[in-house]
């Protein structure tokens, strides 16, 4: 389903995280309550979630079996050999190469979620609900995530898995039920049932364009430009162009230094060497709040992390990169503070349109929505994507690429970072091909192939 379609909270239902106000839930055949999240766990229900829950500084054995520790002695001591031969055991089964010493800090995003799927089977898990698992994760690992599926389907291990990633749906599903509006639209077999059906099934429409055609083409004035600019966490120095009504596409295989130079573009890595101009004029960013000043919006890949104040209002999250303008002598105007977040909410089509609504209530969606549109009431003539539409569905990545698209048509130069080929080429009027932190080939001609883009950035093409 969409986003706001209920998929989070029918999860939140099924692991007694949200108490249910109607219905009944049945467990093989017998009717149950699940009061909470221990009840689900007592009866063989267990999530993995998008935001990790593994402990960082233990190791994977640790963190595979927390709260089950094997015990020796009569003070229960943790029988730390037993625990790394169980671990070891537990990994060859699913033929996992993974040191179960290592601490889990060291560990990929892919190994992680491999390790989350463990710890929820080693207290017998029957039931496990996925929530976008596949999210960050390279191809590599999408496929070895995908084999321990195939493996937990053949041991009888039922499973409810929750994508935006249609093609994954078809890869791996036997079946595919439809939420829309918190209501169930419908649920197919899998072999009985194609892509566009699933898309109207979920959004209520077709959507036969994904990408917005541009008539418009960008202009000639330079808003960006770099020469032999170079700043930590950088792989290597970069020079570029963006121009006046420009969506420039930098793209690459994960690792490539994407994230990192959008970072360095935003004033938040210190700059090492080389020459940033900004509309002609040569200037030096040490900070995000110097970008902001240049003009310069940076909408970054992990919006929960690094975009939202998540226990705060979706008012004070659109207005927090504007305060200035809400002042009224040395106080802000709440008034015009709420007139200014209900005028954004409204032409994001943000949902529900409450903006004194905490934005963690929001769909992943629509808080993507909330973090573009903190932005955009300044007016910022760059604006830097990092993964704008990660983890949204089809209907909401549509309404940002409508929105880019008429970002660009007014003016606004866009650097799109994306990982998806697919929505590079799609959108972009140049794109950028990273590999290792440099730029290794630019191509000027929109709608290159995605496999042309896969085989430039893993070095296949020259």
């Amino acid at each position: 389903g969409e986003n706001g379609a209920g998929k989070s909270t029918l999860i939140k239902i099924l692991t007694g995280a949200t108490p249910m106000d109607q219905g009944e839930i049945y467990l093989n055949g017998k009717k149950v309550i699940i009061e909470d999240p221990v009840s689900a766990r007592f009866k063989g229900i267990a999530a993995i979630y998008q935001e990790l829950s593994l402990i960082e500084h233990l190791n994977v054995a640790q963190n595979i079996f927390l709260g089950n520790e094997p015990n020796k002695g009569i003070l229960g001591w943790v029988d730390k050999k037993s625990l790394l031969e169980k671990t070891q055991n537990y990994l060859k089964t699913f033929g996992i190469q993974i040191n179960p010493e290592i601490k889990v800090h060291k560990l990929g995003l892919g190994e992680k979620r491999i390790i989350e799927i463990l710890k929820a089977l080693s207290v017998n898990a029957k039931i496990l609900l996925l929530d976008e698992p596949t999210t960050g994760m390279s191809k590599v690992e999408i496929d070895t995530l995908f084999e321990i599926i195939d493996d937990l389907k053949k041991q009888r291990v039922t499973m409810i898995y929750i994508s935006h990633h249609l093609e994954e749906i078809f890869r791996i599903c036997d079946r595919v039920s439809v939420l829309k509006d918190g209501e169930h639209s419908g649920t197919f077999e899998i072999d009985n049932v194609d892509m566009s059906t699933l898309i109207r099934t979920m959004v209520g429409r077709d959507i036969k364009e994904e990408f917005p055609e541009r008539d418009l083409r960008p202009g000639a004035d330079v808003l960006l430009k770099t020469e032999n600019f170079f700043a930590e966490d950088m792989l290597k120095p970069v020079s570029l162009k963006l121009h006046s009504g420009e969506i420039l596409g930098i793209t690459g295989i994960i690792g490539a230094g994407k994230s990192e130079l959008g970072m360095a573009l935003f004033g938040a890595s210190k700059t090492i060497s080389g020459k940033f101009w900004v509309k002609g004029t040569e200037v030096v960013l040490k900070n995000p709040e110097d970008a902001r000043r240049n003009g310069i919006a940076f909408i970054p890949e992990d919006r929960k992390e690094q975009g939202l104040f998540l226990n705060q209002s979706v008012e004070d999250n659109l207005t927090v990169a504007n305060i200035d303008q809400l002042l009224r002598g040395l106080l802000v105007s709440m008034s015009k503070k709420r007139q200014i977040a209900v005028d954004t909410a409204k032409k994001l089509k943000v949902t529900p349109l409450d903006t004194l609504n905490k934005v963690k209530n929001l769909s992943g969606g629509n808080q993507q929505k909330v973090v573009i549109g903190k932005w955009l009431i300044g007016n910022p003539p760059i604006i830097i994507m990092d993964e704008p539409t990660r983890g949204i569905d089809v209907g909401a990545k549509v309404e940002i690429y409508n929105l880019i698209k008429e970002l660009a048509d007014n003016g606004a130069g866009i650097i799109l970072l994306s990982s998806e080929f697919k929505e590079v080429s799609g959108l972009c009027d140049r794109i950028l091909v990273l590999r290792k932190g440099e730029i290794i080939r630019e191509i000027k001609s929109k709608g290159v192939s995605s496999r042309e883009i896969l085989e430039i950035a893993l070095g296949g093409i020259n």
